[in-house]
């Protein structure tokens, strides 16, 4: 017995301070992975929305331009098209409005603005703008 006893005191092996130390370094570096793989999915899943959103107001200028009389008009913020999806159906997380102004650079040009805003983690709001030149039907007549 007293044989056995020798071999096991040359025996040496990690403390409990070493291993909840190195435990304790493990755990944290597997929660800043994981933050940061958090942070990686909010980040794509807003810039696929921001993507939608531009694709949505960009979608409603093209609407806006191809009409043959633009009247001014104000439909931001609580007139305008609500819950819209990626595809511009009901059923979505986004709001579209716009205006229709006179613009001070000239009298046959209308200042257009689509807004498109969303919540996610978030509010987020895009907004593109553009001058369209409308001749008047007066003018046009009188120089054919």
């Amino acid at each position: 017995m007293i044989g056995r006893l020798s071999l096991f005191k040359g025996e040496q092996g990690f403390t409990f301070n070493e291993v909840l130390v190195a435990t304790s370094i493990t755990v944290v570096a597997v929660l800043a992975y994981s933050l940061s793989a958090v942070g990686v999915i909010r980040g794509q899943k807003r810039s696929d929305n921001l993507t939608v959103a531009i694709q949505l107001a960009q979608d409603k200028m093209e609407q806006l331009k191809s009409q043959t009389d633009m009247a001014n008009e104000n439909r931001c913020p609580n007139a305008g098209e609500r819950e819209l999806s990626a595809t511009g159906t009901a059923g979505g997380i986004f709001d579209r409005c716009w205006t229709i102004s006179d613009s001070a650079f000239g009298a046959n040009l209308k200042h257009v603005n689509v807004t498109v805003s969303w919540r996610d983690y978030e509010n987020h709001e895009v907004t593109i703008s553009t001058l369209i030149y409308r001749a008047n039907s007066h003018a046009a007549g009188s120089n054919q």
